[in-house]
């Protein structure tokens, strides 16, 4: 009878652990009331971030579409701001692509304060070397695929595209995605397509907005090196500060 009790305890315990995995995972505002949800006005961003075995049993949602992998890094950011310039300000901001440079993250590995891109130029092909001036609001259509070079040094910089997925007076999606490989002595650490970015804004009320990034690095690093989970949820709420027109730099 003990036993059996037992392994009715181990069954509802496997079956809430399993529903708990089912049910944990971003949740971006196409697919439902978002995870993490929005805060309150004036409020920081509220950001989460899993590795892959955190989301055995979630799906990216079909309005996302990305490829999962086991080597994935994914990370949210939700937030509330004020933009009285409105979607022209928001999509100006990915158009300055020189700008991407100032965006700034709190590195958890004691270095402090550190640049997410410290090398950013926007491209008139798919070339990393065809740069050109920065993107204008005429250029920055709807379905039109533009290209642009972010990276760290030359050495380690790579090609991405970006779209306008929607754009209206209320809102902005923008997708950004990598469309090259980044080799280390051969190696490579992230393949075409594993470095996923979406950006939805929606005005809540007014110039009164609402923010949600969530990006995707299903990179060979996050297999050989682990690094802190943290690192992800910094760089996530550095991207929304910046596309926000906030400062990315805060606090101590």
């Amino acid at each position: 009878m003990l036993a059996r009790r037992l392994l009715a305890v181990i069954a509802v315990a496997l079956t809430l652990s399993a529903g708990s995995a089912v049910a944990d995972g971003p949740v971006p505002p196409c697919a439902g009331p978002a995870e993490p949800a929005f805060p309150e006005v004036g409020a920081p961003p509220n950001v989460r971030a899993w590795y892959s075995e955190d989301l055995r049993g979630w799906q990216s949602p079909a309005c996302v579409a990305w490829t999962q992998s086991s080597a994935d890094a994914v990370a949210a950011s939700a937030g509330r701001f004020l933009e009285p310039g409105g979607v022209d300000a928001l999509l100006a901001r990915f158009g300055a692509v020189s700008g991407y440079t100032n965006i700034m993250y709190m590195s958890q590995h004691g270095n402090g304060w550190r640049s997410l891109v410290r090398r950013a130029k926007a491209l008139s092909t798919p070339n990393e070397n065809d740069a050109r001036d920065d993107f204008t609001l005429a250029e920055m259509k709807a379905g039109k695929p533009l290209h642009l070079l972010m990276g760290g040094t030359a050495v380690n910089s790579i090609v991405y595209r970006m779209t306008v997925l929607e754009r209206t007076e209320d809102k902005l999606t923008l997708a950004i995605e990598n469309t090259s490989t980044l080799r280390v002595i051969g190696i490579p650490l992230l393949r075409e397509g594993a470095g996923q970015f979406l950006f939805n804004f929606e005005r809540d009320t007014g110039d009164l907005w609402k923010g949600y990034v969530m990006l995707r690095i299903g990179s060979a690093v996050n297999n050989l090196m682990r690094p802190s989970i943290n690192e992800y949820e910094t760089r996530a709420v550095g991207m929304f500060r910046h596309f926000a027109g906030l400062p990315t730099q805060v606090g101590d």
